[in-house]
């Protein structure tokens, strides 16, 4: 009873979503399509740079990560940007028929670098034709000055999005992940990226150590509220020579099931505004490297396992949210 008092500039602002989806969730495939008028195909590139968070002064970086993960080809990083593009532009072309693309940034910390260097990457990317935006994973604690003044000069010359990896919301889940900053610093990073043309995407990731369903959704109310553009929902995936791999042994750890991740990322999008794209839901590792779970390396039935929660629960993107 409550919807049929929505104002009707509200319901007709919902009625286009629910219309341009034909989905229960924001599609980032669909936002691209109607953004841009045809497919998009996102060239992943590793630029060779390092982690603030896992450098040679002593720091061994996140409990689950490996950088290495990113990227099937471990040497991509030896080839420049150029190449990278190139080689990407012509599997999407010849195999796709696809003919815009977006650079993406993709391995490691994207902004970890002086901005004249930052400069000279981001600038190899916007050479090639058809190229439509830019892509830039990195961590909201590692955007000085300087980088900023220089992502506003790029998203002056093309669409901007900047992937921010935040993983939770609770400061005692980053600090036992050893994620090397908090909550507060990601609520930094937004307020200076909404100075600039940009779109703001966070990643998230569900099942971490310490956390169950109350703190998963509890991220979810609090992104919600947030002015940002973008999601990406990932499990944990447990890559072996990593801490987290210790912990699974020792049986201080347990990954999340198929249906039990399937049922907390659509809990999780049904807090979410039905504007927020949803850019991903699920990830993958090379399979020599992943322990568990076995399940994230089938993307398909992932997906199909959320579309069919989806179903079960006959649910869809934003009915929980709470407005205000």
């Amino acid at each position: 009873r409550r919807d049929l008092n929505i104002k009707p500039l509200e319901l007709i602002k919902r009625l286009f979503y629910f219309l341009a989806m034909i989905e229960r969730y924001h599609k980032f495939s669909h936002f691209l399509k109607q953004k841009y008028g045809e497919k998009v195909w996102k060239i992943s590139l590793d630029a060779g740079l390092r982690c603030p968070n896992c450098t040679a002064d002593g720091k061994e970086g996140c409990i689950y990560c490996r950088n290495d993960s990113f990227s099937r080809k471990a040497s991509l990083h030896n080839e420049s940007i150029n190449e990278q593009m190139a080689r990407g532009i012509d599997f999407a072309r010849s195999h796709l028929g696809i003919k815009k693309y977006i650079a993406y940034f993709q391995a490691s910390t994207n902004t970890f670098a002086p901005a004249s260097h930052l400069e000279q990457l981001y600038n190899q990317a916007l050479s090639f034709d058809g190229l439509v935006g830019v892509s830039i994973s990195t961590r909201p604690d590692c955007l000085p000055s300087p980088v900023i003044e220089l992502l506003s000069d790029l998203s002056k010359r093309t669409d901007l999005w900047i992937e921010l990896g935040l993983q939770s919301s609770f400061d005692k889940t980053l600090e036992l992940i050893n994620r090397g900053h908090t909550f507060q610093d990601f609520l930094d990073a937004v307020e200076k990226l909404k100075k600039i043309n940009a779109r703001i995407c966070a990643h998230l990731m569900l099942g971490l150590p310490g956390e169950g369903r109350d703190e998963i959704l509890i991220t979810a109310q609090k992104i919600s509220r947030l002015d940002i553009h973008e999601v990406k929902l990932h499990p944990v995936l447990i890559l072996r020579d990593t801490k987290l791999e210790n912990m699974l042994a020792k049986g201080l750890f347990s990954s999340l099931t198929l249906s039990q991740y399937a049922q907390m990322v659509v809990e999780f999008i049904e807090l979410l505004p039905e504007s927020l794209v949803i850019q991903r839901m699920t990830a993958e590792a090379p399979r020599e490297m992943l322990v568990a779970p076995d399940w994230s390396m089938n993307k398909l039935a992932v997906l199909n396992a959320i579309e069919a929660e989806f179903q079960l629960r006959d649910t869809y993107q934003g009915k929980k949210y709470k407005r205000g």
